[in-house]
């Protein structure tokens, strides 16, 4: 189904790359019209597939635009003439919600900054997505996922240290969308204080907030113990051999997530057909286990590695702790959970029908139906004379260059 939670509520979006758009994605699956402005004549910096690495093919499907931008309107249109913002703060008195990733020299520049659309629309929630925050020495300057999400609040440090090497991000935009998705949460939260208030609202989500708040155990317990960060293991040194990953014979890897309770240990051995380890004196109880968790995971090691990953997905498959089979994500699509629970979607394109991941929330046990991304532009003339603007100016703009 396509949801209705936000039917009715209008989305201005000034917004280009990814954490902002994210943001509006989550919105439009939401129900809400989203409107997204780009500029006429230079395409986002997503219309396209700007990822390295890609094979040299044409897949027909510009798929970051479409993640970012699916269920939206499209108008190009120039916010930096008279024309142009005419046309913006008519939308903008109409709209519930403006949603802007612009730095603050732009959004000065354009008319756009809070006091601009509050004047218009004392009731909008306007909402910004950031870097690392509108306030400090540093809020005139620009921020990207690898720099605020990734590098600056300690995401990537912590990857980084069972690694030989600093671990770059681990996939593109992909502090972007989590933080689009606080960021959506906050706006629903304005919504519905307005709903009840009649209060409009500033939302700030920045992509340092966001990291922050995910890496919140190793923040917290680096300023309470006087730490870099809690430290994280190699595989034989881990400190749980119940919460590891183990090589399989046909180099597949099974991560179990255990906690060290008593008997656990004793289920797993059971499990495997080891039951000798079980009543090893050196892993009787969790004490013993803990204090002789390198032995273990050399066991374990050798046990895994007798047999490949079908007989142990079988051999597993009842087993009360906690287990996964390490995918990559090509394999996710063929998961049975994902397929079972219509986290990926099919969405019918101008080409054909193409993948899209559905944004986590799913409402009433009815699985999301989504909708593509707009071209660029597509709905200006559409979107303006829904504006009560005639024809004749519509021309007018077009010959001008303020519409595309």
């Amino acid at each position: 189904m396509t949801y209705d939670l936000l039917q009715g509520v209008k989305v201005v979006e000034v917004a280009m790359y990814a954490f902002a758009p994210s943001a509006g994605a989550i919105l439009a699956d939401w129900g809400a019209d989203v409107v997204k402005v780009v500029p006429p004549h230079t395409a986002d910096p997503m219309n396209g597939n700007p990822v390295a690495g890609l094979p040299d093919k044409d897949v027909g499907v510009r798929f970051m635009w479409q993640i970012l931008n699916r269920g939206k309107r499209c108008i190009a249109l120039d916010v930096s003439t008279e024309a142009g913002r005419d046309v913006l703060h008519d939308l903008v008195r109409e709209a519930d919600v403006f949603v802007t990733n612009l730095l603050p020299s732009a959004r000065r520049r354009f008319g756009l900054d809070v006091p601009d659309l509050h004047a218009l629309n004392a009731a909008l929630v306007y909402a910004r997505a950031t870097g690392h925050g509108d306030r400090g020495p540093e809020r005139d300057r620009g921020g990207y996922d690898i720099t605020d999400f990734w590098s600056r609040a300690g995401v990537g440090h912590a990857a980084s240290q069972v690694a030989d090497e600093f671990v770059p991000l681990v996939s593109p935009a992909f502090g972007d969308l989590t933080s689009g998705g606080f960021l959506a949460g906050a706006i629903a939260a304005a919504l519905f204080r307005r709903e009840r208030t009649g209060a409009g609202a500033v939302v700030d989500v920045s992509l340092l907030s966001s990291a922050m708040w995910v890496m919140s155990p190793n923040a917290v317990a680096a300023q309470l113990y006087g730490i870099e960060a809690i430290p994280r293991f190699r595989h034989a040194d881990a400190r749980n051999p119940l919460v590891n990953a183990y090589r399989t014979a046909d180099d597949r890897y099974i991560y179990l997530s255990g906690v060290l309770t008593e008997g656990s240990f004793a289920k797993l051995c059971a499990a495997v057909g080891r039951d000798d380890l079980g009543a090893d004196p050196r892993f009787q109880d969790s004490t013993s286990l803990a204090a002789n968790a390198a032995a273990c995971i050399a066991e374990l090691d050798a046990v895994f590695a007798a047999r490949p990953l079908d007989e142990w997905s079988t051999v597993l498959a009842d087993l009360p702790i906690p287990w996964t089979v390490v995918r990559s994500a090509g394999e996710t699509g063929a998961d049975p959970q994902v397929q079972a629970n219509d986290y990926l979607v099919e969405v019918e394109g101008p080409t054909g029908k193409f993948p899209l991941v559905a944004s986590p929330a799913q409402f009433d046990d009815a699985p999301q139906r989504l909708r593509r991304a707009p071209e660029h532009g597509e709905h200006g003339d559409e979107i303006v004379g829904g504006l009560g603007r005639a024809w004749d100016d519509i021309v007018a703009m077009k010959v001008a260059g303020d519409l595309l």
